[in-house]
C-alpha cells in the first residue's frame, strides 16, 4: 500500500471517527435547524486536533479533511451532487446538482473544487479550466485554506473558516432553482 493511499484512509477514519464521535442523527437534526456551520466547524476541527497529533496539518490534508467531510454532509443531507467526474475534458471535484444539468443549464449548477493549495497561479489555472464548463464565476465554489484573490467563490478552512457555511449556501441556491427537487432529510 502506498504512503498517498495509507494517508487518504486514516483521514477517512478521522473523519468518521469525528462523525461518530457526534452523532449522526445530532448532525442530521443541526442541519435541518440550520446549524450545519457549527457541525462543520466541530466535526473539521476535531478532525485537525487529532491529525495535529500525527504531523503538521498541509493544505492539501486541510482540503482533504474538508472535500471528505463535504462528501459526507451531501449524502446525509441528501443534496443531489454528482462526484470526481470528467466533463468535457475537465476534472470536476463536485457538480451540484450534475453534469447533465451543467451541460443544459449552467447557471443551475455549482461546481465545487479543493485545489489543496493556496499557490495563487495554481489556483487560477485551476479556475481557467473550471471556466470552460462553468462560465458563472459567481457558481464556482473553491475550498482553500486561507482567501486568495480571483473570481470565483472562496470558502476558507482557516482565517474565518466560511467552508462551515457551504451546506446552508448549497441549500440556499438550490431552493431557489425552480427545478430542484430538494428533499433535506427523513426526520
Amino acid at each position: 500500500m502506498t504512503l498517498q493511499i495509507k494517508h487518504v484512509l486514516e483521514l477517512g477514519e478521522m473523519i468518521y471517527s469525528a462523525i461518530s464521535d457526534y452523532g449522526e442523527q445530532r448532525i442530521l437534526s443541526d442541519i435541518v435547524q440550520g446549524e450545519s456551520p457549527d457541525v462543520i466547524k466541530v466535526i473539521f476541527e476535531h478532525c485537525l486536533s487529532n491529525i495535529e497529533k500525527i504531523e503538521p496539518v498541509k493544505s492539501d490534508t486541510l482540503g482533504s479533511v474538508a472535500e471528505g467531510l463535504l462528501h459526507y454532509l451531501l449524502t446525509v443531507s441528501m443534496i443531489p451532487s454528482q462526484r470526481k467526474t470528467l466533463f468535457q475534458s475537465v476534472e470536476i471535484d463536485i457538480a451540484i446538482p450534475d453534469t447533465r444539468t451543467l451541460d443544459v443549464s449552467p447557471q443551475d449548477v455549482i461546481v465545487v473544487s479543493f485545489p489543496k493549495t493556496d499557490n495563487i497561479d495554481n489556483v487560477q489555472s485551476q479556475i481557467e479550466k473550471i471556466k470552460k464548463v462553468q462560465p458563472n464565476p459567481n457558481n464556482i465554489w473553491l475550498v482553500l485554506e486561507n482567501n486568495v484573490p480571483v473570481r470565483a467563490k472562496i470558502y476558507t478552512l482557516k482565517e474565518s473558516m466560511t467552508f462551515a457555511n457551504i451546506i446552508n449556501d448549497l441549500i440556499s441556491f438550490l431552493s431557489n432553482k425552480k427545478q430542484s427537487k430538494l428533499k433535506i432529510f427523513k426526520i
